[in-house]
C-alpha cells in the first residue's frame, strides 16, 4: 500500500532571481538524480523579470518534487532561510541557480550507507564541489573538503557549501542564515555549527557540484576583498580580533589552494541543460 506523501530524506534548495541563462541546468541536473529515497527541490524564487519562473514551471509540470515559492525577498540569503521554511528532508542541501549535480548517481553516491531516520546518520555530509566556466580555458577552483577539517574545529577551515548536506534541525536550531549579510553567511552558518554542536561529519571524496564563476561573492578581487573584510567584522565580534584573524587567514589560505589553471575535466561539467517540454 502507497501513501501519497512519502516525507523526503533530501530537500535541494535553489534560490533564483533572473537566472533563465543557467537555471535549465540545475532544475535538469536535480530531476534526472537516481535514488531509492525521497527528494525535493525547492524553488525560491524573489522577483523574476526574465523567463527564470516559466522555465521552473516547466519542470515542475513534468516532476512531483519541485515545490515553489514565487514572492519578493530582501536578498539571496533571506531566499535561502524561506526555502529553510519550506524544507521537509532529513537533510538541506542549497544548489544555487547557477550551479548543477554533475551526475545522475550525485545524490545516491552521496548518502550511500544512510537511511531516512537512521540513529547513526551524522550531522553533516560533505563532498566535493568545483567552480569555474564549463568547457573553458582559464583559472577554476578544485573545493575539496579538508582532511583535517573534523580535527582543527574552529580553525577556519570549512566546507564547499553546495557540497554540504546538513540536518535540517541543526540549520533551523542556529536560524539559517544570517540575512543581513551579503556575502558571508553561508561560512557563518558553518562556523556557528561547529562552534555550537560537536558535529559528528561524513566526509565524501566524490564530486556533487560545479558553480558556474561569477556569482556575487566571487565576481570579482574587489567582491572577494568585501566579503572577507564582512566575515572578519563578524567574527570578531563573537570571538575577538585575533581569533577571527587567525581564521580568516586559513579561510584565505584554503581558497588560494583551490585554484588550478586549466580546462574542468569533462565530468565535471557534462552538460545537463536539456530543455523542459
Amino acid at each position: 500500500m502507497t501513501t501519497e506523501f512519502t516525507r523526503p530524506f533530501v530537500s535541494v534548495v535553489t534560490v533564483a532571481l533572473n537566472a533563465a541563462d543557467t537555471i535549465e541546468a540545475t532544475m535538469a541536473s536535480v530531476a534526472m538524480q537516481l535514488t531509492e529515497f525521497e527528494i525535493e527541490h525547492i524553488c525560491v524564487d524573489g522577483g523574476s523579470t526574465d523567463p527564470t519562473r516559466a522555465i521552473i514551471d516547466r519542470w515542475a509540470a513534468r516532476s512531483r518534487r519541485v515545490r515553489r515559492l514565487y514572492e519578493p525577498d530582501s536578498g539571496i540569503f533571506d531566499a535561502m532561510n524561506k526555502g529553510l521554511r519550506l524544507a521537509r528532508g532529513e537533510y538541506v542541501l542549497y544548489l544555487n541557480a547557477d550551479d548543477f549535480f554533475v551526475a545522475s548517481e550525485t545524490l545516491a553516491s552521496a548518502m550511500r550507507g544512510l537511511v531516512p531516520g537512521g540513529s547513526d546518520n551524522p550531522d553533516l555530509v560533505l563532498g566535493n564541489v568545483s567552480m569555474g566556466i564549463p568547457g573553458r580555458y582559464g583559472v577554476w577552483r578544485r573545493r575539496k573538503v579538508p582532511r583535517l577539517l573534523n580535527r582543527l574545529r574552529g580553525s577556519g577551515l570549512y566546507p564547499p557549501h553546495q557540497g554540504m548536506f546538513a540536518r535540517r534541525h541543526l540549520l533551523e536550531s542556529v536560524g539559517g542564515f544570517e540575512a543581513q549579510l551579503r556575502y558571508s553567511a553561508d561560512i557563518q552558518q558553518y562556523y556557528e555549527l561547529e562552534r555550537r554542536f560537536s558535529l559528528r561529519i561524513r566526509r565524501r571524496n566524490v564530486e556533487i557540484a560545479f558553480m558556474r564563476a561569477g556569482g556575487r561573492a566571487n565576481a570579482s578581487l574587489f567582491e572577494i576583498c568585501r566579503g572577507t573584510a564582512e566575515m572578519f567584522r563578524r567574527l570578531r565580534a563573537s570571538r575577538g580580533a585575533l581569533a577571527a584573524a587567525a581564521m580568516v587567514t586559513i579561510k584565505s589560505l584554503q581558497s588560494f589552494a583551490e585554484i588550478r589553471l586549466g580546462r574542468p575535466p569533462l565530468e565535471l561539467w557534462f552538460n545537463h541543460s536539456a530543455p523542459a517540454e
